[in-house]
């Protein structure tokens, strides 16, 4: 029977930043690169005859949502195409990859062309691995839930692979196709929720697909928990969820790979926006005196504070320790009514803002506090409206919005000139 390795979500280029040094690349994108290098040694000793890739591998955005830029991603692409090469010369099959929502279908066609016969890029279509039969399934990814039609589904086979949000207790594929899925294969792949478990939605021939190595789209994983209010002195800590699935005899293993860095969760609960406060200095003090300061990705959750700024200036008297995401959750009580306009009831523009971040699934949450930023401040809000400052707090929130809606900048610009002449008329 073949082995075949599957691997999933490395994120690899969303690390980047811009740099205009020719030969500069982000820290994290360097250490993305190393973990890579070392996963791709795990997987060669493993001897697989195949490797597939069941998506966002590669990204065509960076974490900000921002297009990554040709000049950019050419400092990465010769240490990534050198990988896949050596992954090409130890499988005798070569790799074949699926799309996931992350990755851009020219960059691979294109390694397809560069690596020629050793890299297939499939779409909606089943191939023969040695003595397996796989189906690829093109990603249908679409933000909250969603369904496909019956007649888009493949009819059947031994294997599948796919690259779906599963209903995890939040919106995603419909629940219904994964099982009529389960029934039409006799196992299921699936990439994007960046966490090993097998059986998941009691489907017990689906396996849910870990992320190769960490990146900034971490999506909850960690090695090391801090808890505040808690015992500092005693962190959990849980073995890596980074890594592959290895197919052999229709027998799945999950091979851990274990990365360089540790990834650190912080839970922070308080009451006020002073408790939280001091959750982050005594947290990130405990950090400081870890040996291995130096090498943490951290990532923070906290409730109990409404704006990331307010964290942001306690965090960054902590130059040493490498925050990668902060996330504002809402502290649970009473639902209250609110009438935001006249009659007997008022509320701050905060308590409207955690209103409306607590209403907005987490990928629309990092736009929605830039707007409330930079457009419904409280100085805009008190100024006298006026057809000049609409105008102009339009067309900011034009160019907020379009990189994290994917449109290009240089579109922007015409839409903008498209649109003035009708603000004169009004």
């Amino acid at each position: 029977m073949s082995r075949i390795a599957v691997l999933s979500d490395a994120h690899l280029l969303i690390q980047a930043e811009r740099f205009r040094e020719e030969d500069r690349r982000s820290p994290r994108g360097e250490i993305a690169l190393r973990n890579f290098n070392n996963v791709v040694n795990q997987v060669i000793a493993q001897e697989p005859e195949a490797v597939i890739l069941a998506g966002d591998m590669f990204d065509e955005r960076e974490k900000g949502g921002e297009w990554i830029t040709d000049s950019e991603a050419a400092k990465y692409w010769p240490d990534i195409r050198n990988e896949l090469g050596r992954l090409t010369e130890c499988a005798k099959y070569g790799i074949y990859a699926l799309r996931g929502n992350h990755d851009s279908a020219p960059v691979l066609k294109e390694l397809q062309d560069s690596l020629t016969e050793g890299f297939h890029f499939v779409r909606d279509k089943e191939e023969e691995i040695g003595d397996q039969r796989v189906y690829f399934m093109e990603t249908r990814y679409r933000q909250g839930n969603y369904g496909i039609p019956e007649e888009e589904l493949p009819r059947g086979g031994k294997i599948l692979i796919m690259h779906e949000t599963l209903p995890w207790g939040m919106p995603g594929l419909e629940q219904e196709v994964f099982q009529e899925l389960g029934r039409r294969f006799s196992l299921l792949f699936n990439g994007h929720m960046h966490h090993y478990a097998h059986g998941p939605l009691d489907i017990p021939n689906l396996y849910s697909l870990p992320a190769l190595i960490p990146s900034r789209e971490l999506k909850n994983n960690f090695t090391i928990e801090y808890r505040w209010p808690g015992d500092l002195e005693k962190p959990k800590v849980k073995d890596s969820p980074f890594g592959y699935l290895l197919l052999e005899d229709d027998e799945v293993a999950f091979k851990r790979y274990d990365p360089i860095q540790s990834i650190v969760n912080i839970q922070i609960e308080g009451n006020t926006p002073g408790e939280v406060i001091t959750g982050i200095n005594e947290v990130y003090s405990r950090l400081m005196e870890r040996e291995d300061r130096d090498n943490l990705w951290v990532w923070i959750s906290a409730k109990g504070v409404t704006f990331e700024d307010t964290l942001k200036k306690e965090i960054n008297k902590y130059s040493e320790i490498n925050t990668i995401d902060i996330a504002i959750k809402a502290r649970k009580g009473a639902k209250k009514s609110v009438e935001l306009k006249g009659l007997d009831k008022m509320i701050t523009l905060s308590e409207l803002e955690t209103k409306v971040l607590t209403s907005l699934p987490w990928t629309e949450r990092d736009l929605a506090q830039k707007l409330f930023k930079e457009i419904f401040t409280g100085g805009n809000l008190s100024r006298r409206a006026d057809s000049n400052l609409g105008r102009f707090l339009f067309q900011r929130l034009l160019e907020l919005a379009a990189p994290h809606y994917g449109v290009p900048q240089e579109h922007l610009g015409g839409f903008l000139g498209t649109i003035d002449p009708l603000w004169k008329r009004r």
